[in-house]
């Protein structure tokens, strides 16, 4: 005896029959285990290389073979000279330079003002082109009179020293404070010996005493920023000597060499 279920009941199962046919048809197949193999065991290579050494084979990659290296020339041996200072670049017939213009102080100068003139510098750059002129002055001179190139301001004059002896440059003016005096060597420098009056007092005066065994040659320079000095108005120069002029030999120092030349 069959039974014949109702239509809707029928339907209901069909479906449920679908859908868990369908879900069966898209679930993902379960993964495959990897084929297991046997491991190989490799025995090591012993290469030079695992030693701490280097065959010609890895020491290049393009396997070239390996070209003569020549050894490195070997340097020769230099002579030893002494280190001298190296001179200013001057032709063979001295260019006589003239100072080139500076400002004109207009107010008395205090020590700052004369720590910020470097009247040096300005020395070193005329020496890079050419000689400067300098004024010898003679070993019995006491006294002379002078005027500061105009509109630069300065001059120099050149003297020479005995061994041992000691020399002192000062200067008079009505107006002294307005000057100072430098007292350089022949390439521009202070040495040893030379003593500036650094603390100015209003009175112009440098000292030398020579330490050598040889004549020397000095040069002092009369700076006058504010053009107070002129032929109709000069400043005076007292030079003090500690030797009795013409008793020493001085006559083979030249006292125009280095940057400077007689004028």
């Amino acid at each position: 005896m069959s039974m014949r279920l109702p239509l809707s009941v029928s339907l209901g199962v069909a479906a449920s029959l679908g859908l868990l046919a369908q879900s069966r048809a898209t679930r993902p197949a379960p993964p495959q285990r990897p084929i297991e193999r046997p491991i190989e065991r490799v025995t090591p290579v012993d290469r030079p290389m695992d030693r701490g050494l280097e065959s010609p084979a890895d020491r290049r990659l393009d396997r070239t073979p390996d070209r003569p290296v020549r050894p490195a020339p070997r340097p020769q041996p230099t002579e030893s000279r002494p280190v001298e200072r190296a001179p200013y670049p001057r032709p063979s017939e001295p260019h006589l330079l003239r100072p080139r213009p500076l400002p004109r102080w207009v107010i008395m100068p205090t020590v700052n003002d004369w720590q910020r003139r470097d009247i040096m510098a300005e020395i070193q750059w005329m020496a890079r082109r050419g000689s400067i002129a300098v004024h010898p002055v003679a070993e019995d001179a006491k006294v002379f009179q002078g005027e500061s190139v105009f509109p630069a301001g300065w001059t120099a004059y050149g003297f020479a020293v005995p061994p041992g002896e000691s020399l002192k440059v000062s200067l008079d003016h009505p107006n002294r404070g307005w000057f100072r005096l430098l007292m350089v060597n022949k390439w521009g420098d202070l040495e040893e010996g030379m003593l500036q009056n650094l603390t100015h007092t209003f009175e112009p005066v440098v000292t030398y005493t020579n330490p050598r065994k040889e004549p020397r040659a000095v040069y002092v320079i009369v700076d006058d920023p504010g053009w107070m000095s002129s032929k109709e108005n000069p400043f005076t120069i007292t030079v003090t000597r500690s030797w009795e002029p013409g008793k020493k030999k001085l006559d083979e120092v030249p006292v125009v060499t280095g940057i400077w030349a007689q004028k």
